[in-house]
């Protein structure tokens, strides 16, 4: 499995998750769509993630700026679809969340082939 981070505008977004969806119909007769699980296994949409924050005026942060684009998290059954590698982002790993330790552990190794210096121990100083 691969755990990729992306980032699409909202036009992008719609056309795009059409290639990972499978559409089904339910008893009613009514069409739904689901991710295709030969591709996929997770997908979490994210949202539009803050990219500035305040304070109001009981000090608590606010997001005064958010982004234009939708951050989405995906877990590949195997290699992604080279559709996608345009929209995909390398954010600063932050140890341990909710995708669990291996597949966080497979995006931080992809990260340090972005971004090798940022894998390299650091001196210690005694």
């Amino acid at each position: 499995m691969k755990f990729r981070k992306y980032e699409f505008t909202p036009t992008q977004w719609a056309t795009d998750k059409k290639k990972i969806e499978l559409t089904g119909t339910n008893p009613d007769g009514e069409t739904y769509s689901y991710w295709n699980p030969e591709l996929i296994a997770i997908v979490y949409e994210i949202g539009k993630l803050c990219t500035e924050w305040g304070t109001n005026e009981e000090d608590m942060p606010i997001c005064v700026k958010q982004s234009t684009k939708i951050s989405v998290d995906i877990v590949w059954q195997e290699e992604e679809l080279s559709d996608f590698d345009k929209y995909i982002v390398f954010p600063i790993p932050v140890g341990v969340s909710s995708m669990g330790y291996s597949l966080d552990k497979e995006y931080t190794e992809a990260y340090c082939v972005i971004n090798p210096d940022y894998c390299k121990p650091k001196d210690i100083i005694l």
